[in-house]
């Protein structure tokens, strides 16, 4: 064999290891293609940006019990003494000063997991004042109302759709309904004369305008205990006055539920609806009274 011969083995088996190696290097290239693909690339953003995490379960509706404390919520009066917007632009939150139905101070501090200084929700519970104040005060859409808690997103759009802290009331219209003070107190019957003020005659803002003691209309409201307070003359649900809750003095003792108590101030009735025998002569002798003096004067 010539010297010439065996080298062409050589150069063979050379030429196909230069021809396999582009093969290699191709494989290297798509693997990193597909490293640096898009879809590769929106996985890894995602699983950097999870999507913010709800603080408590998810409410697709509302539970059973929820129910009956969005009823009382909606039903019994309740009185916003001050609003506070706090948060940030991105996660806004917003803390409402107000009187329970008994007429206790409590705090309502709307945020991603909304809180209620009230013992019912010390307790655990959604309380109504919770549900007052998101869907009376915020008005807010319903499916956020039952939820336990809030995500930056859904508080955002809450509070941007809510009533401005400073908005206007039509009291002032309402004011032409009352009438002279003048005559009789309808429950003592004694005489509306001067002197008075605001401070001790209130008047029924919701129909008929009558003007009524105050010390008065504070006796009467006892005697309902918990139950809807109504105008002594024309029955009608009684509206709170708001002059009187811009007037309201929070500097008091605290009570024995370990909270400031303004039902006197308001005009309600600050007694829970435990009702004895007894309460109910006080009650039914009151109501007595009013309807005498009610027919003493439609007699005049």
């Amino acid at each position: 064999m010539t010297p010439s011969s065996k080298k062409r083995p050589s150069a063979a088996l050379q030429s196909s290891q230069v021809t396999a190696t582009p093969s290699s290097s191709s494989k290297k290239r798509s693997n990193a293609a597909l490293q640096s693909s898009p879809s590769s690339s929106s996985k890894k953003r995602k699983t950097e940006h999870d999507e913010e995490k709800r603080a408590r379960r998810f409410r697709p509706h509302p539970p059973q019990a929820f129910h009956d404390v969005y009823e009382r919520a909606t039903s019994q009066k309740f009185f916003v003494l001050d609003r506070k917007r706090l948060g940030t632009p991105a996660c806004p939150e917003e803390k409402v000063e107000m009187t329970g139905s008994t007429g206790n101070i409590y705090e309502v501090h709307i945020k991603q997991v909304p809180s209620c200084t009230c013992p019912h929700y010390q307790k655990g519970n959604q309380c109504k004042h919770w549900i007052w104040v998101m869907s009376r005060v915020l008005r807010a859409e319903f499916k956020y109302v039952y939820q336990l808690a809030l995500i930056s997103e859904e508080l955002r759009a809450i509070i941007a759709a809510a009533p401005p802290i400073d908005a206007p009331d039509a009291a002032g219209d309402r004011d032409r309904n009352r009438k002279p003070i003048e005559g009789d107190c309808p429950i003592c019957y004694s005489e509306l004369e001067e002197p008075h003020s605001d401070d001790n005659i209130v008047w029924c803002r919701a129909a008929c305008g009558n003007n009524i003691h105050r010390h008065c209309f504070e006796t009467w409201a006892k005697t309902k205990r918990g139950q809807d307070v109504t105008c002594p003359l024309c029955r009608s649900v009684w509206e709170g006055d708001k002059d009187s809750v811009k007037r309201i003095q929070k500097n008091r003792p605290i009570n024995q539920d370990g909270y400031v108590n303004v039902a006197d101030q308001l005009g309600i009735s600050g007694v829970r609806a435990h009702i004895t025998g007894t309460d109910a002569t006080v009650a039914t002798m009151a109501v007595m009274m009013i309807m005498k003096n009610m027919m003493t004067i439609s007699e005049r």
